[in-house]
């Protein structure tokens, strides 16, 4: 899970706003935020509260915030208060969370300071309804994606190095995998059970399919290799972004590993059509910049048509950047994140 954290970072740029005189655009690392004009200058360091941050209340106040945080529960707290900071576009500019003037080093961490706390998601009933069991040791989970808008997780892979870059879904992660014979399904943390006590089969095992099964066999070399898909679940129960299925009947697949080496993007490509499968929309592969990032980050879904999507948010969720050829970081495989600050804005306090 990416860390999100209250910095200390130094502005880059003071732009002026090409749609508002009184609003300035402050940048610093792949942020960009909007402020009043003449609030801070290049050089100056300030403290950055990025989305899916919570401060409590009393913080809120004291900064004068409250009214353009969204609502959630803070931790401790009984009632939902607007705590939560968000992204917006701004008389058309993004504009991710907001900053504020520091007296701390560049670099700093000031998430403690004040009081912030990583925004989770409430869990949906449907997953609590799922009944886990123990994991098989080679049913390993996937790469820890971080945001590749932080300077430090942008720069692990350089510009100019081939990458694949597929849309990001907005659903719940799955992993179906065939080990030593047997079939594994469940979400990213949790190995789960088909069935709950009710008999209501749990919604990781939806994606193994005669068609899955198949290729997880075919992959598998005579059973003796352990192969495990990964992919995403989504639709009208899974979250607000329906892609225009109902139920749990969406999904695509994004990458495949066999005894925990991540296959080629051609290889994936090959045993999915061969086996009928879906995989995530591919958006581009080539060279990796910032403008193409910039270019894809945004935008319509490609996924589904739109004139079945019920969600009011048609858009992308953002991107996830891939090398084409395995690479590892201190941080793990290198692969990144960019979430859309389109779906940032509309997303609903605690809607998911």
């Amino acid at each position: 899970m990416s860390e999100v954290q209250i910095k200390a970072v130094k502005v880059e740029a003071v732009l002026g706003h090409p749609n508002a005189d009184r609003l300035e655009i402050v940048r610093f690392g792949g942020y960009t935020v909007c402020v009043q004009t003449g609030k801070h200058k290049a050089g100056d360091i300030v403290a950055h509260f990025p989305p899916d941050i919570l401060i409590p209340r009393e913080v809120a106040d004291s900064m004068g915030v409250t009214n353009y945080l969204k609502h959630s529960i803070y931790p401790g707290d009984k009632e939902k208060s607007k705590c939560r900071v968000g992204a917006v576009r701004l008389r058309g500019v993004p504009s991710f969370g907001f900053c504020a003037h520091t007296e701390a080093e560049e670099g700093y961490n000031l998430t403690e300071l004040y009081r912030g706390v990583k925004y989770e998601p409430p869990e949906p009933e449907w997953y609590r309804q799922g009944v886990c069991h123990k994991s098989h040791p080679k049913f390993h989970t996937y790469t820890n994606l971080e945001n590749g808008r932080k300077p430090e997780i942008r720069s692990l892979i350089e510009d100019g190095t081939p990458v694949r870059i597929t849309e990001k879904i907005h659903g719940t992660n799955s992993r179906v995998a065939f080990i030593d014979g047997e079939y594994i399904c469940g979400s990213h943390r949790h190995a789960v059970l088909e069935y709950d006590a009710k008999g209501n089969k749990s919604a990781y095992w939806y994606p193994l399919t005669d068609n899955m099964r198949a290729m997880l066999a075919d992959l598998s070399d005579g059973g003796q290799k352990a192969v495990i898909a990964f992919g995403e679940i989504y639709g009208s129960k899974v979250q607000f972004m329906d892609y225009g299925k109902f139920g749990f009947e969406g999904y695509v697949l994004f990458d495949i590993s066999v005894e925990g080496i991540y296959l080629p993007w051609a290889d994936i490509e090959r045993a999915a059509t061969k086996h009928g499968i879906q995989l995530a929309p591919l958006l581009y592969a080539g060279p990796l910049s910032s403008g193409i990032i910039n270019q894809l980050v945004d935008g319509l879904t490609v996924l589904g048509d739109p004139a079945f999507i019920r969600s009011e948010f048609k858009g992308r969720e953002g991107i996830v950047v891939t090398t084409l050829d395995e690479c590892f970081s201190p941080f793990g495989r290198t692969a990144f994140k960019v979430v859309s600050v389109d779906y940032l804005e509309c997303r609903k306090s605690d809607s998911h």
